[in-house]
C-alpha cells in the first residue's frame, strides 16, 4: 500500500478506509474490501504527505470521510462520500491535522499549528469554521488525538520540548469551558 494514514473500519460496508500513497500512483483515499482484499480508489488526495498521507476522521452514520489536502502547506479540510466518491472542500487553509470525529455532536476535532503554538480546535457542523478550544503553552504539542464513542473524553499524546511524552486524557465538557486539566494514562 505504500504510506498509509490512520484507517477506519466500517462493519456495515465491510470496508477499511485509509489514505494511501503507493509509489507510482497519486495519493488517494481508498476502500479496502476486508473479504477479498480488493482496493477501490475513492478520491485523490492533493498534496499527500510522505508518510501519513492525510489526516482522516470518519462519520460512519453518513458514510463521510473528512480528510486534509495540501498536507505539506496550510492544509484544507475536505469531505468525501465513501459510496459515491463525491468530494467537497469545507475549509481552505485550516492548518489543522490529527483529526478526530465526535459521534455524539458530529463535530470534528483537530490540532492547529501556528507560530509554534498547538491549538485544539473544534469544527462543528456544517464544517465551515473552526473554533479554538485550547492553546497549549509554547514547547508542548498534542497529537494522535481521539474522542471516546460517548463524546466525553479526548485522548492524545503530549510531547514536551525536553523530549518527554505522555498519553493523556481530558474531559471534553471541562475542556470546552477552558479547563485543560488532564489525567496521565501513561508516562
Amino acid at each position: 500500500l505504500g504510506s498509509v494514514s490512520c484507517a477506519f473500519y466500517d462493519q456495515s460496508r465491510q470496508a477499511l478506509y485509509a489514505a494511501i500513497n503507493y509509489p507510482g500512483q497519486i495519493a488517494h483515499i481508498a476502500a479496502i474490501d476486508v473479504k477479498s482484499g480488493s482496493i477501490r480508489k475513492i478520491h485523490d488526495v492533493k498534496g499527500g504527505a510522505l508518510y501519513y498521507v492525510s489526516s482522516l476522521a470518519y462519520d460512519q452514520s453518513s458514510g463521510t470521510l473528512f480528510y486534509t489536502t495540501d498536507n505539506n502547506k496550510w492544509r484544507d479540510l475536505n469531505a468525501v462520500n465513501v459510496d459515491t466518491g463525491e468530494s467537497t472542500m469545507l475549509i481552505q487553509d485550516v492548518r489543522t491535522g490529527d483529526l478526530a470525529f465526535n459521534q455524539t455532536d458530529k463535530s470534528i476535532w483537530g490540532v492547529r499549528h501556528f507560530i509554534g503554538i498547538s491549538t485544539l480546535v473544534r469544527i462543528p457542523p456544517p464544517y465551515k469554521e473552526w473554533k479554538q478550544v485550547y492553546s497549549l503553552p509554547y514547547g508542548k504539542d498534542i497529537f494522535d488525538i481521539d474522542i471516546s464513542p460517548d463524546g466525553t473524553r479526548l485522548t492524545g499524546a503530549l510531547a514536551e520540548v525536553n523530549g518527554n511524552q505522555k498519553l493523556i486524557q481530558l474531559d471534553v465538557a471541562k475542556l470546552l469551558k477552558g479547563d485543560a486539566s488532564n489525567e496521565i494514562l501513561f508516562d
